[in-house]
């Protein structure tokens, strides 16, 4: 666990200064409980006992300055603990993001989205706890513990020694119930990292739970987990609910050999009233930050568990990376891509998704790729843009290993449009200016026109102003495809990858978004995935895939001619649509 508290502790080191202030605070604080403690002998035994009278306009008006110079001090402490605190879980929050979106494909293949969003909201929530309230309440009351304890030895040593021996059996239930509270919230946190992840696909596919009925079985579902959920947290509402009568009943005992043995002493003559008073008071303010460390400690291992689950996450090594060398694909840039003998094979997974694979695209060629589901189309296509990485062989853009160049460069120089258009809950204008630093609006409106999107875009109620929604829920299939177009345009890549853009479209929404993407495709070297055949027709080169291998290459009446795989799907899809523009 030590590792966790000093990477905890990293977070912090930025706001040291303010720390400083805020430990000095909390001493000033501590010493000050501690001083009102003192305070009592002198006041029993000089003022109240008419020893001397000056103390009656003494202690009054110190007791008055020990609570402002408190108030200020516990001001102090609070507020500077509170800075640290948040901006360390802003600086852990902005951490975790930064390498959540610079991971690679394959990270997200095998997380679940609602997973993530626990770890990065409910997971860190439980962090702030421990690094703002629970560490300030450490620092604060064991300083606050050093000086009254300084009292009560001031005061009378032996009884201090006598009431200090039961402070291992204070310790003891502390550090035990810590144990049993941080396995039952890690537990907790798998729970609620599940339920997020129901909600979030249930959300995501409410069409299809209502398509089948299946409103009742998503809710017993649900229920499952939450009454998990509930049990987790209860485990841990028990421990903390029985560490709270167990310090009391030894702080009773304590309590009680003190007066016992310190009333003996008084009344033997060995020490005074106002000692003992003293020596009492010191052990009753003793007690509470005692018990406050035990809820802090609490906190803690709530918070360390919350962190182990975060840095987990955190520490996933990111696939794909800048090599130390990699250069800008910049200056003289060929539009050209080449595959040479390439090989693709998933973490634990026991068969390669792409077997050598060899071939290349002419600068402004069209080369299409079809095949049948799972023939690994799109993961050859997303290794030219590096979202992954092979397992061996080369991708070349412009004659350069994709891994010896910047990512920001490579990616620069290539546009995608998929099937699953992600449009952002912002703007039309926005979205369509998605990557640009500078928004030019007449650059937007040109490149719409050009995607055949911006008729429909003024008829909405703030035009180009308009907010589109998460995913771009207010817009059609259509509609959303033609701004993803739009985009692509503004991007004005050489190299430009079609990942089924015209799929599940309604014919009228197809036509508009098939003639933005010729549009598109002019002057440009294109990567078409199962692309309509009046498009695949013309193709430069046809790559047909199969298992994850190249089973024919070439144009489409050459392929037709040589049958094999290629005129198998052109017949089966001819036959199913009674159309030669059939989907490949």
């Amino acid at each position: 666990m030590n590792h966790l508290y000093r990477r905890l502790l990293q977070f912090l080191k930025p706001y040291k200064g303010r720390l400083f202030v805020a430990m000095f605070c909390m001493v000033v604080l501590a010493a000050c409980t501690a001083a009102l403690a003192w305070m009592l002998k002198p006041a029993l035994d000089q003022a109240l006992a008419g020893g001397n009278q000056r103390y009656i306009y003494l202690i009054p008006l110190g007791i008055i300055g020990l609570y402002f110079i408190k108030g200020i001090a516990y001001y102090g402490q609070s507020y500077f603990m509170a800075y640290i605190g948040q901006r360390v879980i802003t600086d852990l929050r902005n951490y975790m993001y930064d390498r959540l979106t610079s991971q690679s494909l394959s990270f997200f293949a095998h997380r679940k989205t609602g997973e993530i969003l626990a770890r990065i909201g409910y997971d860190v929530t439980l962090v702030q706890g421990a690094v703002s309230t629970a560490i300030t309440a450490l620092m604060r009351d064991v300083a606050t513990i050093i000086f009254l304890t300084a009292v009560i030895l001031y005061q009378d040593w032996k009884l201090a020694l006598m009431s200090m021996m039961l402070f291992p059996l204070v310790i003891y239930p502390i550090a035990r119930f810590g144990k049993k509270i941080r396995h039952a919230t890690s537990e907790g946190q798998v729970s609620m990292g599940e339920m997020t992840s129901l909600v979030e696909e249930t959300i995501g596919g409410v069409r299809v739970v209502k398509a089948f009925g299946m409103e009742a079985y998503e809710q017993r579902r649900f229920r499952a987990l939450t009454q998990r959920f509930f049990s987790h947290q209860m485990r841990a509402m028990r421990v903390q609910a029985l560490s709270f009568p167990i310090m009391e009943l030894l702080a009773g005992f304590c309590v009680a050999g003190v007066l016992y043995y310190g009333g003996s002493q008084v009344a033997a003559g060995f020490s005074t009233p106002g000692a003992l008073m003293s020596f009492l008071a010191a052990m009753i303010m003793l007690y509470e930050p005692v018990k406050r460390l035990s809820a802090a400690n609490n906190q803690i291992q709530q918070g360390l568990s919350a962190a182990e689950r975060i840095f987990d996450l955190a520490d996933e090594e990111i696939a794909v990376v800048d090599c130390d060398d990699a250069v800008d694909l910049s200056g003289n840039f060929v539009a050209s891509v080449a595959f040479e003998s390439v090989q693709l094979k998933y973490p634990n997974a026991e068969k390669a998704v792409l077997d050598h694979i060899h071939f290349s695209v002419a600068p402004g060629e069209v080369v299409a790729l079809v095949g049948k589901s799972g023939a690994g189309k799109t993961s050859l296509a997303s290794l030219v843009p590096r979202f992954l990485d092979v397992s061996a062989g080369v991708v070349r853009v412009s004659g350069e290993d994709v891994r010896h160049v910047t990512q920001d460069s490579l990616r620069q120089h290539i546009a995608l449009v998929t099937q699953e258009v992600i449009l952002f809950n912002d703007t039309v204008l926005n979205n369509v200016a998605y990557g640009h630093d500078e928004i030019d609006r007449e650059k937007v409106i040109a490149v719409a026109k050009a995607a055949n999107a911006h008729e429909f875009i003024m008829k909405m109620p703030q035009g180009y102003d308009t907010l589109v929604g998460e995913r771009g829920v207010i817009l059609s299939g259509g509609q959303r495809q033609r701004i993803s177009l739009a985009r692509a345009l503004l991007k004005d890549a050489p190299i430009l990858i079609l990942d089924e853009a015209t799929s599940s479209l309604d014919t009228e929404s197809e036509r508009l978004v098939q003639e933005a993407i010729d549009r598109l495709m002019q002057g440009r070297t294109v990567i078409v995935i199962a692309h309509r055949l009046s498009t695949i027709r013309h193709a430069d080169k046809i790559v047909v895939l199969d298992h994850g291998q190249v089973a024919q290459m070439g144009q489409h009446e050459l392929l037709l001619q040589e049958g094999g795989l290629y005129s198998e799907l052109y017949h089966m899809q001819f036959e199913q649509q009674g159309d030669v523009d059939s989907v490949i």
